[in-house]
């Protein structure tokens, strides 16, 4: 029986796609020798036909595809590489406008927290001419961790004694201490006993701070003086206001209070006013149960900034070429003066030339004195 050219191929196709033995033994490999020198003659790979893979390389091929397949998988694609590098291009660390080093933030005059602090400072002057008298040209802010830290625990702790919020305020007091004294006030706070004042309480019991940025000494400031003056952040808390006349008794302090104040601070009215450094002075003290704390925590060095005094402008008036005579007396040499009271001579209405008279024992304008510059006034 003649079999059918095409269904023979056929079936040898079947057969060597399954890998079951042909019936006729010769046949087969009569076929795969044709077809495998058909294949090399027309460019195609040996033992390859309608695209199916030799068992032999199946292996092989597999592991290929893996391969591509893991190292694509780890590379990222190109939209998600570009996106992950454009922020590290683009990303840059901020840098720090203001620098600490140590305790102290050196402040630049053209910088925002140099003029607050020229504005706190402004908004302390007793005498508003006092505006055009000073010039400002450093500034320092204090960064005391410790004093700090103390100062909010002293607030925390007012608080849980039931302090109202005007005791809780926080406000500013000045100091203009000794230059060999500045360092170890912003390092170690202020501590008692750094003044000799006793108008408001015992300064070996507590500290005496000024009212106003423009009268930090019982002497008014000379044209031309210069320094360094340190401002605090303070909290009056609980405040005794003391009389001039009170025993001295009555001035002790008590656990009651935080503070004491002069009963007479608001007639103070001009900075050459009769005891005008004393009378605005600000006295703090801090009870550790029955002692004395030697440095009061609610006061706390803020900044430090250097003044020049100009003075008022006289420029117009007759005394502007007069200056007052710095030269001390016969036999008083080596001794400490004191300013306690200038102003102009006038007579008739007519300014002639400054005065001032000054003290080389006591701090204080006597009583009789007084009587007589009032007659001369009239």
């Amino acid at each position: 029986m003649a079999l059918n050219p095409k269904s023979a191929g056929k079936a040898d196709s079947e057969c060597a796609e399954t890998g079951e033995p042909l019936p006729e033994g010769g046949e087969a490999d009569k076929n795969s020798a044709a077809t495998s020198a058909t294949a090399n003659q027309n460019g195609d790979q040996p033992g390859c036909r309608d695209g199916v893979m030799p068992i032999q390389e199946a292996p092989e091929r597999r592991r290929s595809l893996l391969a591509d397949a893991r190292s694509s998988s780890r590379s990222p694609l190109p939209a998600q590489r570009s996106s992950e590098e454009l922020p590290r291009k683009n990303f840059q660390i901020p840098r720090k406008t203001r620098e600490r080093k140590g305790l102290y933030q050196f402040l630049p005059p053209d910088s925002r927290e140099f003029e607050d602090l020229v504005k706190i400072i402004s908004s302390f002057y007793l005498d508003a001419s006092s505006r055009g008298s000073f010039s400002y040209c450093k500034a320092r802010l204090i960064h005391n961790e410790l004093l700090e830290k103390e100062f909010i625990e002293k607030r925390r702790e007012m608080k849980q004694e039931g302090r109202t919020d005007q005791e809780l305020a926080e406000s500013y007091c000045f100091l203009f201490p000794d230059k060999s004294k500045l360092q170890w006030i912003c390092e170690k706070g202020l501590s008692v006993g750094h003044c000799r004042i006793t108008t408001l309480g015992n300064p070996s019991v507590g500290v005496y701070l000024s009212k106003y940025s423009d009268l930090l000494q019982i002497n008014p400031l000379e044209v031309g003086s210069f320094g360094d003056m340190i401002i605090f952040k303070v909290m009056r808390g609980r405040i005794k206001h003391i009389h001039e006349n009170m025993p001295k008794n009555a001035i002790e302090l008590s656990p009651k209070f935080d503070c004491h104040l002069s009963k007479s601070a608001n007639r103070v009215t001009s900075l050459l006013s009769y005891r005008a450094f004393e009378l605005t002075q600000q006295y703090f003290f801090e009870f550790a149960f029955d002692e004395i704390k030697p440095r009061p925590r609610h006061v706390c060095p803020y900044a430090v900034v250097s003044f020049q005094y100009k003075g008022k402008e006289v420029a117009a008036s007759p005394m502007a070429a007069h200056r007052f005579n710095t030269i001390s007396p016969e036999g008083s040499r080596g001794k400490s003066c004191y300013t306690v009271w200038s102003g102009p001579l006038v007579n008739k209405g007519q300014e002639l030339f400054p005065v001032c008279l000054r003290s080389f024992s006591r701090p204080y304008l006597p009583f009789k004195l007084q009587v007589f510059l009032f007659s001369v006034n009239h």
